[in-house]
């Protein structure tokens, strides 16, 4: 494990950062930003759920083909954890273990996990802010 650059954010400065990413990347795959998101730090963990309307190619294509639908939509999962993996490690120098991510259609939620190799708090400035 490298050493951790502290970031010059509080968490909530660091968090709409996160969010800004996070939408940014939705934009540039999906076309479309989300409707709602939260983020949640958690030891080393960054949660992210957020409300993304259903492409309209793809609700079509559930009605059907829903086989197919469910491959794009894990070749998109795949294009967006690629994309955000970058953006982080470049903007924040993060050392990512694992990034995971669902979508259900039908609610058009979505769940995000980004793990790191060390706790959230130690990148930040004021680690009180976590409590």
């Amino acid at each position: 494990m490298e050493d951790v650059k502290p970031l010059n954010l509080s968490s909530g400065e660091f968090k709409q950062e996160i969010l800004k990413l996070y939408n940014a990347i939705n934009k540039k795959i999906f076309n479309a930003g989300v409707k709602q998101q939260k983020v949640d730090l958690v030891g080393n963990k960054i949660i992210i759920m957020s409300l993304n309307a259903r492409v309209p190619v793809l609700s079509l294509m559930d009605e059907h083909d829903p086989r197919t639908a469910r491959q794009v939509d894990q070749l998109l999962f795949q294009i967006f954890k690629r994309d955000i993996k970058l953006a982080l490690e470049s903007q924040f120098q993060f050392h990512i273990v694992a990034i995971l991510k669902d979508y259900d259609a039908e609610t058009e939620y979505s769940g995000t996990i980004i793990i790191l190799e060390c706790d959230v708090e130690s990148y930040l400035n004021d680690k009180r802010e976590l409590a």
